[in-house]
């Protein structure tokens, strides 16, 4: 009797193990634990291999709530996140889709919450830049730059105008605030005297267009770029600027010279845009 006894359990101790969510980790999760995780840090974000995580506070926009998470490591943004965003309905799904990436890089690029709304895309931006600022003074201002300067920069934008993240001024990337407010292009302020100053790069011909870039310097810097012509043709043409552009322009920003990467499917666009990024590089002395 005590061998079958032992038989059976066996059997059923057998059949149990192979029933699905009786692994360790499958276990776990149906009895509500969570696995292990990054420790909470005193500034209440977390603190992974990788740096420090902070959560900004939720932003409201008309369309709906925006959050930022950062990254934080040595001191520095090494990288940015919305973990909300605008999903309410399609459209503003396609808009969110299409702003957040650039959002993202720009919060990289810029240490700060001081980065353009992207075209089309105001309530989006404003909430994102809200909600960065947010998570930048929770980690003891790693960025600099006010609230109200990032909200400012997203509000005054309208869609298809104003941002240099793609506003379409004279083409595609072009009538960034700073860039606008600077100065007259070719002023006698050299870079490095402390006022900004807009400097024009030469018009670069492509088979689909001209190209020319205009940088904004101040302390010796670039501290914004645009394409005030990009190829605009036809209908393909300004798709392919509008894609491009302001992805060329954080590249140039974030580079701080013109050795930056063409973006796929833009070889012309970005041949032309380099070419007179580097004149207009040249030309401050840079």
């Amino acid at each position: 009797m005590i061998g079958v006894a032992g038989t059976t359990s066996a059997v059923v101790l057998l059949l149990a193990m192979k029933q699905p969510g009786t692994s360790v980790a499958g276990a776990a999760q149906a009895g509500g634990a969570v696995p292990p995780a990054a420790s909470a840090s005193a500034g209440g974000g977390v603190e992974p291999a990788g740096g420090q995580t902070v959560l900004g506070d939720e932003a409201d926009t008309q369309y709906g709530p925006v959050q930022v998470r950062i990254t934080m490591s040595g001191g520095r943004i090494t990288a940015a996140e919305a973990v909300k965003a605008p999903s309410s309905d399609p459209n503003s799904r396609k808009i969110a889709a299409n702003a957040v990436p650039r959002l993202n890089q720009a919060a990289v690029a810029a240490q700060s919450a001081e980065i353009d709304a992207v075209s089309g895309a105001t309530f989006t931006s404003g909430g994102y830049i809200k909600s960065l600022q947010s998570a930048i003074d929770k980690a003891g201002g790693a960025g600099g730059g006010g609230a109200d300067a990032g909200a400012g920069a997203a509000s005054g934008s309208a869609p298809g105008a104003g941002a240099a993240t793609g506003g379409s001024g004279s083409g595609p990337g072009s009538g960034s605030d700073a860039a606008a407010t600077a100065g007259t292009e070719g002023s006698d302020q050299g870079p490095g005297s402390g006022a900004p100053t807009t400097v024009l790069g030469d018009v670069a011909s492509t088979q689909y267009g001209d190209v020319q870039v205009r940088i904004t310097m101040s302390g010796g810097k670039i501290t914004a770029a645009e394409a005030v012509k990009a190829p605009s043709s036809d209908p393909n043409s300004r798709k392919i600027a509008a894609n491009a552009v302001p992805r060329l322009n954080q590249a140039a920003v974030a580079a701080q010279s013109a050795e930056i990467d063409a973006v796929s499917g833009a070889t012309f666009t970005s041949g032309g845009y380099i070419k007179s990024l580097q004149s207009a590089i040249d030309k401050a002395g840079l």
